[in-house]
């Protein structure tokens, strides 16, 4: 296992630094960085919230509340220049999901909704180095994660409970590395309350990929998190949504993401066309809210900031969802993120 680390060290490096820094690195390390634009622009504090089919990656308890057909595609790249001692990296992170309500075709599975996704995040044009340090040629690694998702309501009246949990399969390859090829697994469940309508509370948890190399294991950490989040009326038109998450992970600080969602709804409505919001939002993802192993500052000196956009529209009465984000502030984050989501 130590030889073959060895070989990895540039390409762990470059991993690493594609999620903040000074995190616990460990197996699929690429999965920390998320998906959903619009998730993304709320700087990740979305545990209580996942409402689409993101929800497979951030809370699988969301999927109860998406009653409806639905595909989500992401798509985001890197700039060339971006990646310390490695400036011809090109660096790419994409999601893929559908869903499908139970109550589509069965009255016996109580809301079930079955989800299946895939997310692929990849480096190419990584430069390989030998045990001196000297680099020569490049190659790619690719890391990708199927996702088997379900999520049901427990009960909807004037609060709502739901429940879900994800299976994921992992395969990471470091093409042309001897013994750089792994594969594994991870779990997740989670849960989501909603009371008033407005105030939600999320409870996510995280076992921990288990990733088997030819020389051995690695296993990620247990994570877990907490949200709330809650929607705020300022007219009949107008709302902020305001959201938090708060992280542990095994041998790190806690966490915190914040996010906030200003809505402008129900714009324009003509039967089979219609803009039903336009969305701006922003949020601030990894915060260290203590000094845990001493590296509160280091932490905090590499938060990802974020911004984003959406806009929600009804096409021939179908719903389109298509949202934008871009980090800023970790330099090493500063990738544009596009999804769309329609269901139908």
């Amino acid at each position: 296992m130590k030889e073959i680390m060895k070989k990895l060290i540039p390409v762990c490096m470059v991993f690493v630094f594609t999620v903040n820094a000074y995190a616990a690195f460990g197996g699929a390390a690429a999965l920390k960085k998320g998906v959903g634009a619009r998730a993304l622009g709320m700087g990740g504090a979305f545990t209580s919230i996942s409402n689409d089919t993101s929800a497979i990656y951030w809370n699988p308890a969301g999927l109860g509340q998406v009653q409806d057909y639905s595909v989500t595609v992401m798509g985001s790249a890197g700039a060339r220049d971006e990646w310390p001692g490695q400036k011809d990296v090109i660096p790419s992170h994409n999601f893929f999901a559908v869903s499908a309500p139970a109550s589509k075709f069965t009255d016996s599975l109580r809301g079930s909704v079955f989800a299946v996704g895939l997310i692929n995040s990849s480096m190419d044009n990584v430069t390989k180095s030998d045990d001196d340090g000297n680099e020569y040629a490049s190659f790619s690694a690719p890391q990708n994660a199927i996702y088997f998702s379900w999520g049901m309501p427990v009960w909807e009246s004037n609060t709502n409970l739901y429940i879900g949990a994800s299976f994921k399969y992992i395969m990471e390859t470091m093409e042309g590395i001897d013994g750089g090829s792994a594969s594994g697994y991870d779990i997740d469940a989670g849960v989501l309350y909603n009371v008033f309508e407005t105030l939600n509370f999320g409870l996510f948890i995280g076992k921990g990929a288990v990733m088997s190399w030819d020389g051995g294991t690695d296993t990620a950490a247990l994570t877990a998190k907490f949200g709330i989040s809650n929607t705020f009326s300022l007219t009949e038109k107008l709302s902020i949504l305001g959201s938090a998450d708060i992280i542990q992970r095994q041998s790190e600080p806690v966490l915190a993401n914040v996010g906030l969602e200003f809505a402008c709804l129900n714009i324009y409505d003509a039967g089979d066309f219609g803009l039903s919001g336009l969305y701006l939002r922003g949020g601030a993802e990894s915060i260290a809210l203590e000094n845990r192993y001493g590296i509160r500052d280091e932490i905090n000196k590499n938060i990802t900031y974020a911004v984003g956009f959406g806009i929600d529209m009804t096409v021939f009465g179908k719903y389109l969802q298509i949202d934008y984000a871009m980090g800023m502030g970790n330099s090493l984050d500063q990738q544009s993120k596009i999804s769309i989501n329609f269901y139908f």
